[in-house]
């Protein structure tokens, strides 16, 4: 009976019903587009790093300090062959890879370019990186990165001269996204024996070495061997965890998502505001019936449960409207920006589609109170006099 006599409420009065369900739609689908679109856009960012959280950057002990006023540097300048086979020995290691650098200039026919030139070996390269043509292959021979072949309009069997050095392409690899460890796109990658041979490093260590350990929960663990093992007498190398960049990346999107919804549901609370317009314009109007209602022995609570169970038909026909058509918000800011909607259909947008429903309902019951508290508080013959 509560929600018929509700429906007819609401009808009577079907614009201003209509658009205060308009301001829900709005407040619900901008709240719920904007967390689509920031988990997607998290999702699509930590992408790139989803294989990264068991990998453990290892570097030289380089430190800075200052003295008389001077900035002084000191300490080791490469890791030696013998402290990496100590490492790479150590407990929870699956996997490593040696790497030596350098940024140089290069030539390509009559072009003369600067690039990053990584020393590896091809077993680490395989693994690493996959090629978009050609076959990796690193004796006597090199790999190129994706844009820098771009640019050059390098093609596998090009041969690229490295400080008097001619090296043979035998691959181009696939384009990569963002890279903490080595950054191939606009990088040539060499054996580590020809990357003595060109640059005369040969005795002279490694300038980091990359380590995957068993799993994400043994990081911790294989740090602490490297601290009482390596660096127990002397600190020799600095040990760089990945995963601290992913959860510092996960915080980073956390605020700014928290950030973008504050902002989004000032239009739900512009809807509240709506709706608690209209539900006092309501009482006003309907003072003489709510007086006869009272006269015929209607509760106060009754009255206070008719004008919030009106309030919440709003809330739900305009939350659930707006959440579905969330989805096309969140598909449209995800082509317009990230040029893909492959994160849209996950769980994180089933989660934000309910919590706009959620924040949605609860403005309207929240703005519905009032009106209906102060409908219930009425004094039937003064609501009776009412014209």
């Amino acid at each position: 009976m509560y929600f018929q006599l509700a429906l007819r409420n609401l009808k009577r009065n079907g614009i201003r019903s209509s658009l205060a369900i308009i301001g829900i739609i709005i407040g619900v689908m901008a709240v719920a587009s904007i967390g689509i679109f920031s988990a997607n856009l998290k999702m699509s960012v930590l992408s790139n790093f989803q294989n990264v959280t068991d990998e453990v950057l290892i570097y030289p002990a380089y430190t800075t300090h200052f003295r008389h006023g001077l900035v002084v540097s000191s300490g080791i300048m490469y890791i030696s062959k013998r402290t990496a086979d100590r490492i790479v020995r150590l407990p929870y290691v699956k996997n490593y890879a040696f790497v030596k650098s350098s940024f140089t200039t290069a030539r390509y026919r009559d072009e003369v370019f600067g690039t990053t030139v990584y020393g590896m070996k091809e077993k680490a390269v395989n693994r690493m990186f996959k090629p978009s043509s050609g076959v990796i292959r690193l004796s006597d021979s090199c790999v190129v990165g994706y844009d820098l072949a771009d640019r050059l309009n390098l093609r596998v069997g090009s041969r690229i001269e490295i400080k008097g050095h001619n090296l043979r392409v035998s691959a181009i690899l696939k384009e990569t996204g963002a890279r903490f460890d080595v950054n191939p796109n606009n990088a040539i990658i060499v054996s580590l024996r020809d990357y003595d041979r060109i640059f005369n490093t040969k005795g002279n260590g490694y300038n980091f070495i990359i380590v995957w350990v068993n799993s994400l929960k043994d990081v911790g663990l294989f740090k602490e061997a490297v601290d009482k093992t390596i660096n127990e007498k002397e600190k020799k190398v600095d040990v760089f965890e990945l995963k601290i960049i992913i959860d510092q990346i996960n915080k980073s999107f956390n605020f700014i998502s928290s950030f973008l919804m504050a902002i989004a549901g000032i239009s739900l609370l512009v809807a509240g505001v709506s709706i608690l317009n209209i539900m006092l314009m309501s009482t006003l109007e309907r003072t003489k019936e709510i007086g006869v209602m009272m006269a015929i022995g209607a509760y106060r609570s009754t009255i206070l449960k008719l004008f919030l169970l009106e309030a919440l038909i709003l809330g739900i026909i305009g939350s659930v409207i707006g959440a579905f058509m969330s989805i096309i918000g969140g598909y449209a800011v995800d082509m317009l920006i990230l040029h893909s909607a492959k994160y849209l259909f996950s769980i994180t947008t089933f989660e934000y589609m309910l919590e706009g429903i959620f924040f949605g309902l609860l403005t309207t019951i929240l703005s519905g109170f009032y009106p209906a508290w102060k409908a219930s508080r009425l004094e039937p013959l003064e609501a009776l006099r009412y014209e």
